[in-house]
């Protein structure tokens, strides 16, 4: 039998220190992982690091008896964010990088996310590769004095600062900062990367635990109300910044507390890069990059700026991808995920914050002020478990389209366009409303955007998610 072991974002399931159920992830799964992937690399250096969570430490040690096993031999970063992880691959001259983390999700969940030298997350074809090792058990074999060896590198954080420094030098002496790292990997490295630009930083859920004890690791509005009642409460807090547990999301708020879209935010900084740069010859990468869950408001601002805007399927692997093939200087995505091909082709939130407040500090205005000529489309995402966490089949998709279809007809509602690139987006005149299962967890996630109420959006969604129910599928 096959196990398809690889989502949208690497491997993420549910830790379990042995199972027989495809469903867990298991120190043998990893043992076997870092087999395959050190068959597909056939030798060579692996930079492996690790987030906080309580069984990353286990799936670690598995993994790298695997790949010395095929040959290979390791760089080991400790805990660091998984933007360090995938800029230190080419710093470290290595031919892969791995980092075991499972992002947002709940302290339960463990994974493994494989990085290319460029950042750029290993592509579905690359990861099929490897699935097809794993599955044939098609490991290489080596001799006992050919088993690789692993070494330890400590000054990872100071060269991921050093790095971004070095292009980004701001006083921001006049910003008081609240951070909240939930307790995960940004709890060392944001305050030090805040301290080099002189901010006045306050900390909260700052001590690393992979228990989460602060806050849920996902940076959602709900896990959010601590940083964002201090920001109320405060008069001299200037901005908020929230990550999720391996910081590769970063959520911004501003003085008021409240949360900034980061699709908003992500026009925003391409608009200031743009403004700011019509004189020099940028021209070449006049392109973003963002999935097609995101805001119609980007094509919106950027388009009469001249800036092209390529749609990718959801996640920040097929991001990255669009950027490195076709050109361009910003992707994001409405998690919060940013990148910065200047930098490399990972998600990086630590370079997203210094991008933040050096548009604050050299445009002399608060991110609230500077968010006023980016419109605001209302726009709702809801995800609900489904009743079997299975693939979902063209045939699925189908039966989606045709029952959606039906539904709009029955509203008096013409679909201008149908879109599948990933799930099913049905655009109309006054928005669009998407449908896909997640590729990280048994969830539909329905969303939509209206331009002109909330309300309007969110009886969209109310209306697909009982036609999704009539199709027994939530």
């Amino acid at each position: 039998m096959t196990s398809n072991i690889f989502g949208t974002s690497g491997i993420r399931r549910v830790f379990q220190n042995y199972s027989e159920s495809d469903l867990r992830f298991t120190p043998q799964m990893a043992l076997e992982v870092g087999l395959a992937l050190g068959t597909y690399l056939k030798g060579g250096t692996v930079v492996i690091g690790r987030d906080i969570r309580t069984s990353a430490l286990p799936i670690e040690y598995a993994l790298i008896s695997g790949l010395v096993s095929t040959g290979c031999n390791i760089k080991t970063l400790g805990i660091v964010t998984t933007p360090t992880l995938a800029m230190s691959c080419r710093y470290l001259n290595a031919q892969a990088s791995v980092m075991i983390t499972a992002s947002h999700n709940t302290p339960e969940y463990i994974g493994l996310k494989l990085w290319n030298p460029s950042g750029v997350g290993f592509s579905p074809e690359q990861e099929d590769e490897i699935e097809r090792i794993y599955n044939d058990k098609d490991y290489a074999k080596i001799e006992w004095y050919e088993v690789g060896k692993v070494t330890q590198v400590n000054d990872i954080n100071d060269i991921h600062i050093s790095n971004i420094t070095r292009k980004i030098m701001i006083d921001a002496s006049d910003l008081n900062i609240i951070v909240d790292p939930g307790n995960g990997c940004g709890c060392d490295i944001v305050p030090k990367l805040l301290s080099k630009f002189n901010s006045n930083i306050v900390t909260l859920n700052a001590n690393p635990d992979g228990r989460f004890p602060g806050r849920l690791s996902e940076p959602s509005e709900e896990n959010l109300t601590q940083i964002s009642e201090f920001l109320r409460m405060s008069a001299h807090t200037d901005i908020g910044i929230a990550l999720d547990g391996d910081a590769d999301r970063v959520i911004f708020l501003d003085e008021d507390g409240a949360i900034v879209d980061p699709i908003r935010l992500l026009t925003l900084l391409a608009r200031f890069i743009l403004l700011e740069n019509k004189e020099n010859s940028i021209a070449k990468t006049m392109k973003v990059s963002t999935p097609i869950n995101s805001s119609s408001l980007v094509e919106d601002v950027l388009n009469p700026l001249g800036c092209e805007v390529i749609r990718t399927e959801v996640g920040d692997i097929k991001v990255a991808i669009a950027l490195k093939e076709q050109g361009g200087f910003l992707g994001g995505e409405t998690s919060g995920t940013y990148i910065w091909p200047e930098f490399h082709y990972g998600p990086d939130s630590i370079v997203t914050i210094a991008k933040v407040l050096q548009m604050i500090v050299e445009s002399g205005k608060d991110l609230r002020l500077l968010l006023k000529d980016i419109p605001n489309y209302p726009y709702h995402a809801e995800k609900f478990r489904l009743k079997k966490d299975v693939p979902f089949t063209k045939e699925i998709y189908q039966k989606i389209i045709k029952k959606m279809e039906e539904t709009f007809d029955n509203q008096g509602i013409k679909i201008n366009r149908t879109n599948t690139l990933d799930g099913c987006r049905f655009d109309f005149d006054d928005g669009w409303i998407l449908i896909r299962r997640s590729g990280t967890s048994p969830y539909l996630r329905i969303s939509g955007e209206s331009k002109t109420d909330l309300k309007t959006t969110i009886k969209f969604n109310k209306i697909a998610k009982e036609k999704m129910e009539e199709l027994n599928l939530i």
